[in-house]
């Protein structure tokens, strides 16, 4: 009989064969030793299912699932499905995790029973590898919660780790509010215990062209407005206005243009610079590319006020 082990894995991947492979080393290099990697092919036309079953034929902790098309949360929940772990975790198929995320996750939860799912903090890339900063998050409940209801996904999504049980007894991801699936699943896990991140990077996130976050940021926004009003109502709180989204119409732009967010606030400056003027080149009729470019001239402090500021008054 085999093992059971004490963490599932789920990886989802849809013609991400670039760079899954570094991906699944990551989660094999792990110091935890005790765990399963669910890798979910979604129909993918590229590589992808052929890289993966080549790395689970040198390891039998690592599972692949193939399946027709049909996004991620169906991914996903064909993943909790299958998943035997006490605790599943996620990861993404072009993120990299630091060897000893998935021993301090499972440590933590292992430490604080009333808690049902931890993230951590992460070091985001861009396309090329380059470090455009860190991104911190909230690290106890009562924070976490109250950037819940501010519309704010206060957990990175590929580094969660959740108790397997409970995530189950939440019926799982809910594919009517893709890409913003994540924060309507933490407002559920949220009603049944406690959310946590440590105050470390445990992953290495990856934005790229092809990324969701980057593809479809409008409507990820639009959708947690949605998420978060509609928990609002339910306390009797009033909604939610949003804000305007800077964005533009052509892929490379928008690439450039949320690298050089990222860097604005936590990265070189330099590479704020390079992105933001990225951004201009790839759309020069816009004028958020050069709005951008005007940041990067400002102190950081002041910066990091006036986006505070902006997030308040919403």
């Amino acid at each position: 009989m085999l093992q059971v082990p004490r963490v599932s894995v789920l990886l989802p991947v849809w013609n991400g064969g670039a760079f899954l492979e570094a991906a699944i080393e990551s989660i094999l290099r792990q110091t935890l030793s005790s765990f399963e990697l669910i890798v979910i092919d979604d129909g993918s036309t590229d590589a992808s299912a052929a890289i993966a079953e080549n790395l689970a034929r040198s390891d039998d902790r690592v599972r692949v699932m193939r399946r027709a098309h049909e996004g991620l949360s169906a991914a996903l929940n064909a993943g909790i499905a299958a998943a035997r772990g006490e605790y599943t975790a996620r990861m993404d198929a072009d993120d990299v995790s630091v060897p000893e995320r998935l021993e301090k996750q499972v440590s933590y939860l292992d430490a604080h029973p009333a808690c049902v799912a931890t993230g951590s903090w992460i070091e985001v890339v861009d396309g090329a590898g380059l470090p455009l900063g860190v991104k911190t998050f909230r690290e106890r409940h009562e924070q976490i919660s109250a950037a819940l209801f501010r519309g704010i996904s206060p957990m990175a999504h590929p580094t969660v780790v959740m108790r397997g049980d409970v995530l189950r007894a939440t019926g799982g991801y809910d594919a009517r509010f893709y890409p913003s699936e994540d924060l309507d699943l933490w407002f559920r896990l949220a009603e049944r215990g406690e959310l946590a991140n440590l105050g470390e990077v445990l992953l290495r996130h990856r934005r790229h062209k092809g990324a969701a976050g980057v593809r479809e940021r409008e409507t990820m926004k639009a959708v947690s407005l949605a998420i978060c009003n509609a928990a609002r109502s339910k306390r009797g709180l009033p909604p939610r206005r949003g804000t305007s989204i800077l964005s533009g119409t052509k892929a490379d732009a928008q690439y450039h243009f949320e690298c050089a967010r990222t860097a604005l606030i936590a990265g070189p400056r330099l590479t704020a610079v390079r992105h933001a003027a990225a951004t201009i080149a790839a759309e020069p009729d816009r004028l958020y590319g050069y709005a951008t470019l005007f940041a990067c001239a400002m102190p950081r402090r002041l910066l990091r006020f006036l986006l505070e500021l902006r997030a308040r008054i919403r």
